[in-house]
């Protein structure tokens, strides 16, 4: 209940939102069956007999809405949830066929008790956002919620996430908002519940206040509740909104409402409506690539290096390498049939196009039919049969941004996925100084470069290993990756994504192992800190007997773009779009710029 003291220490008591639904019915009932929200607002506060004095009461933080009005908003919400209102018509309630008429049955401490489950909340409108997903809804939310605040009040905004002009502002109001008049500039901040240590986040805060505000005048965003206290000691012209003053602030019945009340289902909606120009993505796209620069200024990145980095060396992509280790056991296993140069054609055609639902399932398959040392040297055969290079553009620029600077070390380490010594050669060329690690008995060395081959390592001159290849290749090697989660390849790995800013080249970002650690790293991080180039799918029509118009593309374009971009940034990874990969060296060398 909401309790308002008068001049004279009168009590006038506004209903809680449960002990309106009953009346609402009624009203509901009352008028029809069918009203606008005003009409059924007025009949439900005829139905509770309320005063004058109650109804005008204004919700706080809002200079146009009552506090019953609010409340009842609420009510209509949970029974639209619930099943038994519904409003087809914008503005306009009814009844649903669930709906029976008896409203004396009604159990309401059984609606909001249902609706609270299924929202997976523990608390009325000031549900805290739970889950992964509230990272980015969260700030959606109190864009639209900021929007819509400053359409009412006839006030200018304007997003400012990768404007430059802007650094640490995420929304900017020229003419301010609510009681403040002058620009304010607004930084959201979403804090995870796991993090420990608030007061020293607070803290954090203050400090980058004090040294960015100067005049300015600046609105603090962040999903906790902030004592009172605290808020006073950000000073005068820092403006605090927590989760207490938002969820006063949002009506209900907006779209954004349901942020709160089913966050993940808002966010898909918000993304398949998003649409970024052109302008934008590159904006985005440069924004990422100064905190990439900058990370690097501080020896803070570890590259990891996926297949696509030693593809134009001339090493075979995995599905490639599959194929040919598929051929190189049928040619081990058929020797004595004494098969025509026709008959192995046919064989190899059989082995290239025989491709099993799994490429970890073939794999195994075809690491069955050999002894350990047997399957490394057909391995190894497969990878090097063809004339490789090291002088391409990519190599290049991995080389060129490893070698240590003057004022700077350049990258910390590198983590690759491929078992090949290309980038190592390479390195050999330009002088230099590296550290292979590739399995356990393996130290780093802190006066080199430490490249780890966490699926394992095949030089090309196999005299360079001790003969522990231990690779990462089959089903049966991920299953004992999965089991294993102190490994030394999990744990560098891990320890990579938990500790620096890591940078993806080369990787398709499918391997199911390196998912889970970014999943598991993600959960501790409160924003995607991490970064991958990746190559944006261009959705094409290809049936010429039922052509798909362009503007259906478009749309199937922009929701796959984001609905993509959403997903990665789950995973701890922010996307650089490229149009293509030979971009890559060019974007690495401007690194030293």
């Amino acid at each position: 209940m909401f309790i308002l003291f008068d001049e004279n220490e009168n009590i006038e008591v506004v209903p809680g939102f449960e002990q309106t639904i009953k009346p609402l019915l009624i009203a509901l009932q009352n008028i029809g069956g069918e009203a606008s929200i005003e009409v059924l607002d007025e009949e439900t506060i005829k139905v509770m007999g309320l005063s004058s004095e109650v109804v005008q009461i204004r919700h706080k933080g809002s200079t146009r809405q009552s506090e019953i009005s609010y409340r009842m908003a609420w009510a209509r919400t949970y029974l639209k949830k619930y099943g038994l209102i519904k409003n087809e018509s914008r503005g306009i309630w009814s009844f649903t066929d669930k709906f029976d008429g008896d409203i004396e049955k009604i159990d309401v401490d059984e609606i909001v008790r249902k609706v609270r489950n299924e929202n997976n909340s523990n608390g009325e409108e000031k549900q805290l956002l739970t889950g992964f997903e509230s990272v980015l809804a969260f700030e959606n939310m109190v864009g639209a919620l900021l929007e819509d605040l400053a359409e009412k009040e006839g006030k200018k905004i304007r997003f400012t996430y990768f404007d430059y002009e802007y650094e640490n502002c995420d929304i900017l109001l020229p003419e301010g908002i609510e009681d403040c008049k002058k620009e304010i500039r607004c930084v959201i901040k979403y804090v995870n519940k796991s993090r420990r240590n608030i007061s020293r986040f607070y803290k954090e805060m203050m400090q980058m206040f004090h040294e960015i505000s100067g005049d300015s005048m600046y609105l603090f965003v962040t999903n906790l509740t902030v004592e009172q206290d605290v808020k006073e000691q950000f000073g005068c012209n820092v403006i605090v909104w927590d989760k207490d003053d938002l969820v006063k602030r949002i009506e209900p019945e907006a779209w954004y409402a349901q942020y709160l009340i089913d966050p993940k289902k808002a966010l898909i909606k918000d993304l398949i409506a998003s649409d970024f120009s052109g302008e934008q993505r590159k904006s985005e796209k440069d924004s990422y690539l100064k905190k990439v620069k900058t990370a690097f200024r501080n020896q803070d990145v570890v590259l990891f290096l996926g297949a696509g980095v030693s593809k134009d060396g001339g090493i075979p992509l995995w599905g490639t390498l599959i194929k040919k280790l598929h051929i190189f056991m049928l040619n081990q296993l058929t020797k004595d049939k004494m098969l025509s140069s026709e008959e192995q054609k046919m064989m190899r055609e059989l082995a290239f196009n025989n491709e099993m639902e799994s490429p970890l399932l073939q794999m195994r398959y075809i690491k069955a039919a050999f002894q350990n040392e047997e399957f490394y040297q057909f391995v190894h055969e497969a990878l090097y049969d063809q004339k490789f290079n090291i002088n391409t553009k990519l190599f290049d620029a991995i080389a060129k941004i490893s070698i240590p600077q003057r004022s700077y070390c350049g990258i910390k380490s590198v983590i690759t996925y491929n078992f090949d010594d290309l980038l190592e050669m390479k390195f050999e060329q330009k002088d230099i100084r590296y550290n292979v690690v590739s399995c356990e008995e393996d130290r780093p060395a802190s006066d080199k470069l430490n490249i780890y081959h966490v699926h394992g390592y095949l030089p090309s001159d196999l005299e360079k290993s001790a003969g522990n290849f231990n690779l990462i290749f089959s089903e049966e090697d991920y299953h004992k990756v999965y089991q294993d989660s102190y490994s030394w390849s999990n744990l560098a790995q891990l320890n990579a994504l938990k500790e620096n800013t890591c940078l993806f080249i080369g990787s398709s970002l499918t391997d199911p192992n390196l998912r889970r650690l970014l999943d598991v790293a993600a959960r501790s991080e409160e924003n995607a800190r991490h970064y991958a180039f990746m190559k944006r799918v261009e959705i094409k029509n290809d049936n010429a007997e039922k052509p798909v118009n362009s503007n259906i593309l478009d749309i199937y374009q922009k929701i796959d773009d984001n609905i993509q971009t959403a997903y990665y940034r789950e995973l701890g990874l922010n996307i650089i779009w490229i149009d293509e990969y030979e971009d890559i060296p060019d974007i690495l060398k401007s690194l030293l710029d």
